[in-house]
């Protein structure tokens, strides 16, 4: 059977957490938007989200930042 999706290349460490933050910067656009265009629990909920994904890409960041210090 003929594998239609190529493998990933490989990355660092440092790749993976850079393109991770990348992904929770989109991800945190996203829920910026939902949250402002809802009201009540649903922007509350959303408004959750968004303080996952900061809180997440705070951790992301600081390892990237450990990896980037001599």
């Amino acid at each position: 059977m003929v594998k239609v999706t190529p493998d990933p290349p490989d990355r660092s460490l440092e790749d993976s957490l850079a393109h991770a933050s990348g992904l929770l910067r989109c991800a945190m656009a996203t829920a910026c938007e939902s949250a402002e265009n809802h009201t009540g629990v649903k922007r509350d909920l959303a408004f959750s989200v968004v303080h996952l994904i900061d809180m997440a890409k705070a951790a992301v960041d600081r390892s990237l930042d450990q990896i980037q210090s001599p």
